[in-house]
């Protein structure tokens, strides 16, 4: 009788009780006090803990001072995460890195672009130094003065300390899962950005760019549970059988483009069991390693007319992606299927779509002119290889490890197209295994 009952009035129905257990904020500090963007520019951060480490709730903290000594203000460009181009996570024991992820920051921010709403927007502003709520983006991050500061309030100081979530996939699997108790001493390593892209400066006259860190830390909730029969059954499982968890990760190609028009071929060889979906982002020329351009947080696909990915003989999707009209060159004209792939590529493990309120027409469709606080662009050449849209399925990407064809991206451009980089971001599926013997390996 009482499984025909509404759920409101089954009052025999309750959650499950917690097992004993304490749980503590924990701090893990970089291994040198200060880092440099033009020297000491690789960050480490050792860590490990006598519990369960919550790194779905983490977040890296640090003080970024600037160190420009004339001219304006310099800008975050997009939030912290601009200051990072590599993040790698090595495991005490094990051979290899078990994550690597380049052009970091780049990803990094259109995924926040893609993935963020105003609430995401006020969070970020006052947390990883990103611009002020707004629906429409402005990559102009938190703004730092020149060395010495200027009294006045903190937009006016030459520092400010902020912290960010890490997006390795390794930190943060599809279920939010703990990392394992007995899990041995990792190492989180960041390579900081060069100044002249990480930071927009209001001013062409600023000299001595750069930009230095401190008080790197990264923190975590560590649990220890207070059952021994909990902990007895745990123990057991560790020293009998492997220790896994999932997430997505992300790898990098690397590409050059030329300007003008012609239909154009790149490399990309991603072999991955799980290919969940692949992001190709043009970067022009122009704006790189320019101190006064937006070059990390802005792409654009002026220019492209029409785009296919192939993967051995196999072209995804079915039929090329148009994107804007030959003739007309009229922006913003067909550009539906190539913003349905993009959302769909970008959606967290099993979403539909991305959640997004920052990336609308002007974004996609903009000319990447790399100044602020003008429109930055966002528009992407992107594919959704995902069979299912379940959340409690993994392993739902393409299987491109069983061939050795190799796979690209194919584009049409016409005369407006841009010299400069393509970064191809390949999505996979990626499990972390923890063996009895303690080593940590990667399957993919």
């Amino acid at each position: 009788m009482e499984s025909s009952l509404p759920l409101s009035m089954r009052y025999a129905v309750t959650g499950a009780d917690g097992i004993p257990s304490r749980t503590r904020l924990s701090r893990f500090d970089a291994t040198s006090s200060e880092y440099s963007a033009n020297s000491n520019n690789q960050i480490l951060i050792p860590c490990s803990a006598d519990g369960f480490i919550s790194s779905a709730e983490s977040y890296l903290f640090m003080r970024v001072e600037s160190e420009h000594d004339t001219g304006g203000v310099a800008h975050l460009e997009g939030d912290l995460s601009c200051l990072i181009d590599k993040i790698e996570i090595q495991v005490q024991g094990s051979s290899g890195k078990v994550e690597t992820i380049d052009n970091y920051n780049t990803y990094s921010l259109l995924d926040s672009r893609y993935n963020a709403d105003l609430s995401d927007s006020t969070y970020n502003q006052i947390v990883a130094g990103s611009h002020a709520p707004a629906l429409t983006y402005n990559p102009k991050g938190h703004g730092l003065q020149k060395t010495g500061g200027v009294a006045g309030p903190p937009a006016l100081a030459d520092n400010a300390i902020f912290a960010v979530k890490l997006k390795a996939g390794f930190l943060n699997s599809y279920y939010d899962k703990a990392l394992p108790m007995g899990l041995p001493q990792f190492t989180i390593m960041l390579t900081l950005a060069s100044a002249t892209d990480a930071l927009i400066n209001d001013s062409a006259g600023s000299t001595n760019i750069n930009y230095k860190v401190s008080q790197v830390r990264w923190y975590a909730p560590v649990f220890q549970i207070l059952d021994e029969n909990v902990m007895g059954a745990y123990t057991r499982q560790i020293q009998s059988s492997p220790t896994m968890w999932i997430g997505q990760s992300v790898s990098t190609v690397v590409n050059t483009t030329a300007a003008g028009a012609a239909r154009r071929t790149y490399q990309l060889n991603a072999s991955y069991k799980s290919l969940n979906g692949m992001v190709s982002v043009i970067r022009n020329n122009t704006n790189l390693n320019n101190k006064e351009k937006v070059s990390i947080a802005n792409s654009t696909i002026i220019g492209a007319t029409e785009f296919l990915y192939r993967i051995g003989s196999v072209q995804y999707p079915q039929d090329a992606i148009d994107i804007l009209s030959v003739q007309t060159q009229t922006a913003g004209f067909n550009l539906s299927r190539a913003y349905i792939e993009a959302v769909k590529t970008f959606a967290k493990h099993g979403k539909m779509g991305a959640k997004n309120t920052q990336v609308d027409r002007a974004a996609f469709v903009a000319n990447e002119t790399g100044d602020a606080p003008a429109v930055s662009g966002a528009g992407v050449l992107a594919i959704n290889l995902k069979r299912y849209t379940d959340d409690r399925l993994v392993n739902v990407g393409l299987n491109t490890a069983g061939s050795g064809a190799p796979s690209t991206l194919e584009v049409n451009f016409d005369g407006t197209a841009v010299a400069g980089q393509v970064n191809t971001f390949c999505l996979y599926d990626c499990v972390w295994i923890m063996n009895p013997n303690g080593l940590v390996e990667r399957s993919f």
